[in-house]
């Protein structure tokens, strides 16, 4: 049942001037308006909103205008005001329903929904984590693990791998195909601040979490002191190919050893060529 709101004092003067029609029979008013008497003395102190329907009736029999300054409430207008007035007053008296654990097992279900229907989480504005191909130890695995050792760079959501726009733009394809490959996923190129080169960029949480699980580490690489993972050196075919992706991207032979952040620093192919020979 819809509901009339007017300007604090209208509502009572407009009931009064509907009397004046009806000789100020309140009974009569009443039984036209379909209300009880008691009902049509709370909206005439206003203490309640008068319904639209009796305002119609009564407005049609006396023959008065309907008020300019008028807006229509629908029908359970008020539920949501109340219901939240009695939510906070729960939560006063006896504290807050959820609990860690079952917060965490809706969190879960939610989740797994989301996943199923993941245009769905997005209408919903939320973000879900890319899923991705998660590739067993592999020649290619091993390469791409040297390809990242050289010139590329990992944060908590992307990977990058920055390359030589001049010299080596059929190389950078070859890296995009070879994340197609590996991880199902497409990369993007992003522009640098130099003239020369541009970053091939993957995103996903799942891709970094998979890589840190395959030995690499976020942030910088030598003050992270990254080294070739286990699981390569312990294969002649992937320390081949690793070497092969870190040559390729940082290819450079020194006959000496250097010192970063006061740190004696023997480069990356040092540890190869004692694997290989």
């Amino acid at each position: 049942m819809s509901r009339i709101k007017l300007p604090k004092g209208q509502q009572s003067r407009l009931l009064d001037h509907i009397g004046e029609h009806y000789c100020f029979d309140w009974p009569k008013v009443a039984k036209v308006s379909n209300v009880c008497k008691r009902t049509l003395r709370d909206w005439r102190s206003e203490k309640y909103n008068m319904n639209y329907e009796a305002l119609l009736r009564l407005q049609k029999i006396a023959d008065i205008p309907i008020p300019k300054k008028i807006k229509i409430l629908p029908e359970y207008w008020s539920a949501r005001k109340f219901a939240r007035k009695g939510a906070v007053r729960r939560y006063q008296i006896y504290g807050s329903l959820g609990t860690p654990e079952g917060r965490k097992r809706g969190g879960v279900t939610s989740q797994k929904l989301f996943r199923l229907n993941p245009e769905y989480a997005k209408s919903l504005g939320i973000i879900m984590r890319k899923n991705i191909r998660e590739p067993k130890p592999s020649i290619e695995l091993a390469e791409f693990i040297g390809i990242m050792l050289g010139d590329g760079g990992m944060t908590n959501y992307q990977i990058n791998v920055t390359f030589n726009t001049k010299t080596d733009n059929e190389y950078g394809t070859y890296i995009r195909s070879l994340i197609k490959r590996l991880f199902n996923i497409s990369a993007s190129l992003a522009a640098t601040d130099s003239d020369n080169a541009d970053r091939i960029v993957a995103s996903g949480i799942n891709l970094v979490e998979f890589l840190i699980a395959k030995g690499l580490k976020i942030g910088n690489k030598v003050k992270n002191r990254v080294n070739v993972p286990r699981w390569v050196l312990n294969n002649r075919n992937y320390s081949i190919a690793c070497l092969r992706g870190l040559v390729d991207t940082d290819g450079s032979f020194y006959h000496y050893n250097h010192r970063v952040y006061n740190k004696k620093y023997l480069y990356k192919y040092k540890i190869y060529l004692d694997t290989l020979n």
